[in-house]
């Protein structure tokens, strides 16, 4: 079997409101969906995450043209291909995106191939039943109205949901999370995600001023470059660190484990270098002692690709998903989302589940 085509897919979807969080807010989600054609008929979907025309963009004018009569079952020579070939080798960023979604889409190609489910390919099925959690309590003005969607949520039957905070200083949002707190009860994990939006003095301040709310961890308190600090914070405070979603391969995530800068790692299959390369992040995470729980907000291709990978992988610990209706979650995944009692349910069809129907491609679609 050979590839003979890839095709990006840029879909735009504007929001019914904005989402805000430390750095600023949005009200248009892109997503870069790769659709990767073999001579067999037989076609995988992938998704790059991070900025969505970019990625088309590389994979328009370099690696799908590389890529095109390589067989998309041996998919550690394309991933030699992409990451150890090159002269220069690209290590972060942008290039390492559209790679990832080119391999998540090989994968995708190799269960259809089979017939068999992503998650056999990845050891077996450790769990169908995969914990959750909601990753869309956003920053208002209004505290009331972040309260009363946390609630929401949790009548969703979500007994885990993370805040997005850090739009002002640590003092303004105090009074934020303990609206959600009062407003969740105290049985709910409640997570705080700062999107990077803190220095370390401001971040020490903040945990301090946190910590009577029971917090299941605070995420990305700082820039994803600033492992020293993000060591030392961890060191300082006595809320967990999730930290991850801008790191790239395992040797990145290494570091972090041997500089003790996190107590959960967080990363994206459709940022960190695909399926396999985050499956190697698993690995070096279990000898660290680390728990995985991969980040994952974009469109069911990446909520698919990164539920088959936590079936069959038992470091794994939450599942991020998106309640707020401004996902393209169903529309992609065969038998829509599979969600009851906190607990997301991964599907056993062949490959990752997942189509994108000419619907959806003439609805968002940018020309």
């Amino acid at each position: 079997m050979t590839i003979t085509e890839i095709e990006v897919f840029l879909l735009r979807k504007p929001l019914a409101s904005s989402m805000h969080i430390s750095r600023g807010g949005f009200q248009v989600r892109q997503h870069a969906l790769v659709k990767v054609h073999t001579d067999s008929g037989i076609t995988g979907l992938g998704e790059g995450i991070g900025n969505a025309p970019l990625i088309k963009t590389l994979i328009d004018s370099h690696l799908g043209p590389e890529t095109v009569g390589m067989d998309p079952m041996n998919v550690e020579r394309l991933r030699d291909q992409f990451f150890h070939n090159p002269v220069y080798f690209e290590r972060k960023g942008s290039v390492v995106c559209a790679a990832s979604a080119i391999e998540m889409a090989c994968w995708d190609i190799k269960g259809k191939a089979l017939g068999v489910p992503c998650y056999e390919l990845m050891g077996g099925l450790y769990r169908r039943h995969i914990p959750a959690y909601a990753s869309d309590v956003y920053w208002e003005e209004n505290i009331q109205n972040m309260a009363d969607n946390a609630r929401r949520i949790q009548d969703l039957g979500f007994d885990a949901i993370k805040v997005h905070v850090g739009w002002g200083s640590p003092e303004k949002d105090t009074a934020r999370i303990e609206a959600v707190r009062k407003a969740l009860g105290q049985d709910v994990r409640l997570m705080i995600d700062l999107n990077a939006g803190y220095d370390l003095h401001e971040a020490r301040r903040a945990a301090k001023l946190w910590s009577p709310f029971n917090l299941y961890w605070l995420e990305e308190p700082l820039k994803p470059d600033q492992v020293d600090a993000l060591a030392d914070l961890r060191q300082a405070i006595d809320i967990p660190i999730a930290a991850g979603e801008n790191e790239f391969f395992s040797g990145g995530f290494h570091q972090m484990f041997r500089q003790r800068a996190l107590d959960v790692a967080m990363p994206d299959l459709g940022r960190a270098g695909g399926i396999q390369e985050t499956r190697n992040i698993c690995a070096v995470a279990l000898a660290a002692g680390i728990p995985v729980s991969p980040h994952n907000f974009s469109s069911g291709v990446l909520l698919a690709a990164t539920a088959h990978l936590m079936a069959a992988t038992p470091n794994t610990t939450l599942l991020e998903m998106d309640t707020s209706g401004n996902a393209v979650y169903d529309d992609l995944i065969l038998d829509g989302v599979q969600f009851k009692d906190g607990m997301f349910e991964v599907n056993d069809s062949p490959g990752l589940g997942v189509e994108i129907p000419e619907a959806i491609i003439e609805k968002h679609a940018v020309a």
